[in-house]
């Protein structure tokens, strides 16, 4: 009895140091399911589209690794895997005020918003311009609609270096990306930056000290590349959003105007307000109102978007439900309506 006791007690001991060597590494994720359907009826346009609808699934592992320096100052590092590839990775050192980042995909960045919301952002919900009608289950390249810059265009979104410091109740970041693209090498080789640009972002989110207020301003600059068009200014994203949180109500409000830096006027300036209710820890509710310009003689009208959205949180298992209803799409009068319905569920481990 006595050895099994010893043999037990060392055990423990094994189980113990190996679970402190390994304390600082953690590992979460989650996977969801979304099912999207549009309705686009545009007659003669190549746009027609008719209870369109699918099922999506995306997995999500993030590895997580932090350790205090010999130096004083405190390592993190890790890595988003997207469907089993890298989609976020970084290395970060610094303390508690300042730090410094190497990174792809990572960080305080404009392309959030303090906005409250329960889905997914606007741009998201709806489609992103670019694609094909019915690519992804969007509405498609008539959608003006954006939270951000196009893809492969951002520069959290490729590989950068980025200085954060906490101040004011909230974040100031500095990020610049040497080429603004979103391909990855294998390895540390040097990838190709031809017809490419760079990009940097200037930003500040926080409360300013103030419970339950949010703002969020910056800017985004990016330069042409090597495939530049004479006459063609550096691209510019604008943006300043402020937000309250009031016990079981937020609202909030966003302006943003983007120039893509063509010599003619081609500003696209997006509005928006929303608010949600958390009627109690399992479900919230939520609404919110986009509305769209653009200037040029073919866009004549306003886009406008109201999105409806439901959550509800059964612990560890999130639904939410979704609907977008889009006037004018893509800003122009002889565009008719177009609606969007999506479920996503998604479980966290």
């Amino acid at each position: 009895m006595n050895n099994k006791l010893l043999i037990g007690t060392a055990l423990s001991s094994v189980i113990a140091l190996s679970g402190s060597a390994f304390a600082e590494l953690k590992v979460s994720g989650d996977v969801e399911a979304t099912h999207r359907g549009i309705s686009y009826d545009k007659a003669g346009a190549g746009f027609d589209q008719d209870n369109d609808n699918g099922i999506g699934f995306e997995s999500n592992i993030i590895l997580t690794y932090t350790k205090d320096l010999d130096n004083g100052l405190g390592l993190k590092a890790g890595s988003i895997l997207e469907d089993g590839t890298a989609d976020s990775e970084y290395i970060t050192i610094g303390g508690e005020s300042v730090s410094f980042t190497v990174g792809q995909d990572v960080g305080n960045n404009l392309s959030s918003t303090v906005v409250p919301h329960i889905s997914d952002q606007t741009g998201t919900l709806v489609g992103r311009p670019g694609s094909a009608p019915g690519s992804a289950g969007v509405v498609g390249t008539a959608m003006l609609y954006d939270n951000q810059f196009a893809a492969n265009d951002e520069a959290h979104s490729a590989a950068h270096v980025s200085f954060d410091a906490n101040a004011a109740g909230g974040t100031f970041t500095v990020r610049y990306a040497p080429n603004n693209s979103e391909q990855k090498a294998s390895d540390s080789e040097i990838i190709s930056t031809a017809g490419k640009g760079s990009a940097t972002e200037i930003l500040y989110s926080g409360s300013l000290g103030v419970e339950g207020l949010g703002v969020q301003i910056g800017r985004q600059t990016e330069t042409e590349g090597d495939e530049s068009v004479a006459g063609q200014d550096d691209a510019t994203l604008d943006k300043l959003g402020v937000s309250y949180n009031f016990g079981q109500f937020a609202v909030g409000a966003q302006t943003q105007r983007f120039d893509d830096g063509t010599a003619a006027d081609s500003d696209t300036e997006s509005k928006t307000i929303a608010a949600t209710f958390s009627a109690n820890d399992q479900l919230s509710i939520g609404l919110r109102y986009h509305e769209t310009d653009k200037d040029g003689s073919a866009y004549t009208a306003d886009e406008e978007i109201t999105v409806l959205e439901v959550g509800y949180n059964f612990g560890g298992l999130g639904v939410e439900l979704a609907y977008a209803d889009i006037e004018n799409v893509g800003g122009k009068t002889a565009n008719k309506d177009a609606e969007v319905f999506q479920i996503r569920t998604r479980a966290k481990f």
